[in-house]
């Protein structure tokens, strides 16, 4: 009963957690792209 309660008290969460963890995957990807992406651009400037 509780777990139905659950559920009918949310129930879109199930969709908010495979679409949280998918940007959460897209960001980590997305941030180690812009990471490498500046140490390629800034990698000639002598420091």
């Amino acid at each position: 009963v509780s777990a139905f309660l659950m559920w009918a008290a949310e129930p879109h969460l199930e969709a908010r957690k495979k679409t949280g963890f998918r940007v959460l995957v897209f960001l980590l990807l997305f941030g180690a792209l812009v990471y490498l992406t500046k140490r390629k651009v800034w990698a000639g400037v002598a420091h």
